[in-house]
């Protein structure tokens, strides 16, 4: 199947919404969940943790509980399958109040989504993580044009590591993309070579206003399906 989901979801200042996903995490989950010394992280974590819990639950037919995750050397997490279950792909991301699943059969599968802020040290950022070329075409922008440029390449950078299941800091840099005179990104490389452009598919996303999202997969993509998750 080479249909793509992709839900988003609205994170709440709510304690019973939170309340009611907990349950439904794992001791390693509700573990990482208390580490978070601010409330409305810990909140945040808790109920992206759930929703993407009760996601994969309603395309494998198992409780949300009761679902198993394991991860690769590098850190990815992965749903284990059930016994003659569907292989699910997945990826979470979630910034501020947005939640964002993306859920492909057998194929890898990345997504990211940040809120657009003020960040005065963008240049600094890129310089340190980005690829040189994207570096210079960054800095070739100004005001709101370089901020949406930084956040909609940041998202595609990090929706293909994460679709690749590599570590992240390490490996941004060598995932490259141009950017048009708008700003917007276009995958171009991966070490330099420009054939990785021919095998992998990043599409830009709007799923709330004052967000940019980005999700990456192999190819070929048949449908992409956007939904809304209702906690």
């Amino acid at each position: 199947m080479d249909e793509i989901h992709v839900w988003t979801a609205r994170l709440v200042d709510d304690r019973q919404v939170t309340a009611a996903s907990l349950p439904l995490l794992s001791r390693e989950e509700q573990a990482r969940a208390a580490e978070f010394s601010f409330e409305h992280d810990r909140t945040r974590f808790i109920q992206a943790h759930g929703c993407v819990r009760q996601i994969l639950s309603e395309y494998s037919n198992v409780g949300a509980a009761a679902l198993t995750f394991a991860r690769n050397r590098n850190g990815k997490p992965c749903l284990v399958p059930q016994a003659n279950g569907p292989k699910l792909q997945f990826s979470l991301s979630h910034s501020s109040d947005c939640c964002m699943v993306a859920v492909r059969l057998d194929q890898p599968v990345g997504i990211d989504v940040e809120k657009i802020r003020d960040l005065p040290r963008a240049i600094d950022i890129a310089q340190a993580y980005f690829a040189s070329a994207e570096s210079r075409a960054l800095n070739g922008l100004q005001g709101t044009a370089r901020r949406e440029a930084f956040f909609a390449l940041w998202t595609h950078k990090e929706a293909t590591v994460k679709a690749l299941g590599i570590s992240l800091a390490p490996n941004l840099a060598r995932v490259e993309f141009d950017l048009d005179p708008v700003g917007s990104p276009r995958l171009s490389a991966w070490d330099g070579d420009q054939a990785v452009a021919q095998s992998w598919s990043v599409l830009r996303l709007a799923p709330a206003p004052g967000y940019v999202a980005a999700l990456a997969t192999a190819h070929p993509i048949g449908s992409l399906v956007c939904k809304a998750w209702s906690q």
